[in-house]
């Protein structure tokens, strides 16, 4: 006896037997426009992370973690001049307390170490547990580079130009060219015998191209006026810089920039004792050495620029890269002119300096 199969037929009933025809258009429509949406937002999050890989060279950093309660957060400093130097050790010096400030933070500082022994104080801190090990001077490049190689867990920051590993050892620095450019173009607007100085503490990159900038500069200006420059290769020997800066006044020049610390402030002192001679001043506000003499000065927000390292290692952004930051981010800036320049010639400066701000005028090395 054979059995009996029974055959089921499927039918499909189309939604609209259910639901109507214009309520399937609707349902359609909104299943479209979830689809749109949701591309939208992938295309959205793509371009944001776009945006902030490419961001590397000058980073955003206004908005920035404030500090904690605790002090899990440690930072050491080592430089070459001592803390209260009145220029850029100190003021490094100072951005190392903004950060302490800032983020609640447990720091220590160690000053005149030179290059020759940076080494084995870097290794110190990073031994020690240190989350951040800012070295403060250009000096420091080699040594840095070799203990950030044993610590890969340590964040290691110069504060000059350098490329930086891509992994825990990167730079914050000026964008010297800048300033570079600008202070050529001054000296070549006040000069009068047409040969006008630059002289600073070490042949760093940074200085080398803050240095190629300066003579560019003057022959943007001004391509009749000569420009002397000088490495001092120190920050400290004063007699050194004195020499070579009254020998360059001995030979015409009439504009001196000096960008050399301690050395540069005794020579600044020394050229402006004699008569014609106008100088521009680095660092910070360096009118009171030479009233009248001094034409500006390059101020330097050293201690913002120090910050910016620790801000980018607490917002987990420090790639090992080079940072710069410069006159847009108000890390430059100059003195008062305080009578110095005639009222065309502040108009030209400032035209001058709005275009190199804005990228009008090429400062790139």
């Amino acid at each position: 006896m054979r059995a009996k199969v029974r055959v089921v037929k499927i039918v499909e009933i189309p939604l609209n037997k259910f639901i109507g025809v214009e309520k399937v258009i609707l349902l359609r429509k909104a299943i479209m426009q979830i689809q749109s949406l949701f591309k939208q937002m992938t295309l959205v999050a793509l371009a944001l992370f776009f945006a902030i890989s490419c961001s590397r060279s000058t980073p955003n950093v206004n908005s920035s973690p404030e500090a904690s309660t605790s002090s899990s957060f440690r930072v050491a400093m080592v430089t070459i001049g001592p803390k209260d130097n009145h220029s850029w050790a100190q003021s490094c010096f100072e951005g190392l307390n903004l950060i302490k400030d800032k983020f609640n933070a447990e720091v220590d500082f160690t000053d005149k170490i030179d290059g020759e022994h940076s080494e084995a104080a870097i290794r110190k801190y990073a031994q020690s547990g240190y989350d951040l090990v800012i070295a403060a001077s250009g000096a420091y490049a080699k040594a840095a580079e070799k203990v950030a190689k044993e610590f890969p867990r340590t964040k290691f920051a110069l504060i000059t130009t350098h490329p930086g590993n891509n992994r825990n050892l990167g730079a914050v620095a000026f964008r010297s060219g800048e300033v570079g450019y600008l202070t050529g173009a001054l000296a070549a607007m006040k000069t009068k015998s047409h040969k006008v100085g630059y002289i600073v503490g070490a042949p760093y990159p940074v200085y080398k191209e803050e240095e190629a900038l300066f003579r560019r500069g003057v022959k943007a200006t001004n391509p009749s006026v000569q420009a002397s420059t000088a490495f001092l290769n120190t920050w400290s020997d004063t007699d050194k810089a004195t020499k070579v800066a009254t020998d360059m006044v001995a030979s015409g020049v009439d504009v001196l920039a000096f960008n050399a610390d301690e050395a540069g402030l005794a020579a600044l002192k020394a050229v402006t004792q004699k008569p014609g001679v106008f100088v521009i001043g680095w660092g910070k506000d360096q009118y009171k050495l030479a009233p009248g003499k001094v034409l500006t000065s390059v101020l330097e927000d050293i201690p913002n620029l120090v910050l910016n390292a620790a801000v980018l290692t607490q917002q987990g952004r420090w790639e090992g890269k080079l940072y710069k930051f410069g006159l847009k981010e108000k890390i430059y800036d100059f003195a008062p002119f305080r009578g110095t320049l005639t009222s065309q010639e502040e108009d030209t400066f400032k035209t001058i300096r709005e275009a190199v701000t804005t990228g009008k005028i090429d400062v790139s090395p």
